[in-house]
C-alpha cells in the first residue's frame, strides 16, 4: 500500500542537501571570438575561478583591525567629533562614491597576486563596510565592526568599467 502522505514516492529524501550547483564563467570566450579583446588580454583579467574581469584587492593595514572609529578618525588625520562613528561613516560614504567602480561588484577570494589599486586606509574602509562574502554595494550602508575585523577582500571589476581603474598597476 501506498503511503497517502506520498503517493509518488518523492519525498523520500528530503534531508538530503540539493545536487544542484550553480557556475558563472564569465563571457570571456564570446569577448575572444567577437575579437574585442585578445586571448592574452582574456587570460590576464580572467582569475583562476573562471571569472572575467580585473580583480582589485583592497586591504586594511593589520594594526587597524579591530580599532574604534575614533581611532580610525586619528588615523586619517580627522579630529573625532561627538558621533565618531557616524562622522567615519559620512567618509566611508563620500568615498565610496569618488571611487570609479560601478554601483555593485561581485566580491571574490582575495589573492596576493590582485593589484591594490587604492592602497590608502579610506579606500580600504570603504570597500570592507560596504560588502559581504559575495558582493559590494555602493549604496549600501556601511557596516563598520565587520570592516574592522576584515583583513581583506579582491572585487572584481567588469570588463566595460576597467578603462576607468587607473593604469599604473594593471
Amino acid at each position: 500500500m501506498k503511503d497517502l502522505a506520498d503517493p509518488f514516492g518523492l519525498l523520500h529524501n528530503m534531508s538530503a542537501p540539493p545536487k544542484t550547483y550553480v557556475k558563472y564563467s564569465g563571457l570571456a570566450d564570446l569577448a575572444v571570438s567577437q575579437g574585442k579583446l585578445s586571448a592574452p588580454k582574456v587570460l590576464k583579467q580572467t582569475s583562476a575561478f573562471g571569472l572575467f574581469g580585473t580583480p582589485v584587492r583592497f586591504a586594511l593595514a593589520p594594526e587597524l583591525k579591530g580599532r574604534s572609529p575614533a581611532f580610525l578618525l586619528r588615523h586619517l588625520g580627522v579630529g573625532p567629533l561627538k558621533d565618531p562613528e557616524r562622522q567615519l561613516a559620512a567618509l566611508i560614504n563620500t568615498r565610496a562614491k569618488e571611487l570609479p567602480l560601478p554601483d555593485g561588484c561581485i566580491v571574490i577570494p582575495a589573492l596576493a597576486c590582485h593589484p591594490i589599486l587604492w592602497a590608502d586606509t579610506l579606500s580600504a574602509l570603504s570597500i570592507l563596510a560596504k560588502c559581504s562574502d559575495s558582493i559590494w554595494l555602493r549604496d549600501k550602508t556601511p557596516a563598520l565592526n565587520a570592516a574592522i575585523q576584515h583583513k581583506q577582500v579582491t572585487l572584481l571589476v567588469p570588463p566595460m568599467f576597467a578603462s576607468r581603474l587607473p593604469k599604473a598597476h594593471l
